[in-house]
């Protein structure tokens, strides 16, 4: 299999991430299960203050997860591919990870 040559530890960097969310999505990424870790859509709020980024739950996706990266300024998407078998125990454990970030 090809990997491609946008990612790195677990997390695609083919476009913009938000300042200081990606040592969370390489956090992220070593939970046993997933695939890749895809930051997507920055949709900037000049009135979004925010001191230290953190990362939401959003929903459940056909394959993985969605969250939502909060950061100065920005609101970033993140999807997260998972291993279908594995499905349950990785959203269980990105539950328990993204209520201790806020």
């Amino acid at each position: 299999m090809n990997k491609s040559k946008y990612v790195k530890r677990g997390v695609k960097r083919k476009h913009d991430i938000l300042q200081d969310i990606l040592p969370l999505l390489e956090q992220i990424a070593k939970i046993e299960g997933i695939k890749k870790v895809v930051p997507a859509k920055i949709s900037y709020s000049p009135t979004r203050i925010i001191n230290q980024p953190k990362i939401k739950f959003q929903r459940e996706t056909m394959s993985g997860f969605k969250l939502m990266a909060h950061g100065k300024g920005a609101v970033q998407e993140i999807f997260v591919a998972v291993d279908g078998s594995k499905k349950n125990d990785v959203g269980y454990k990105l539950r328990k990870m993204t209520e201790s970030t806020n």
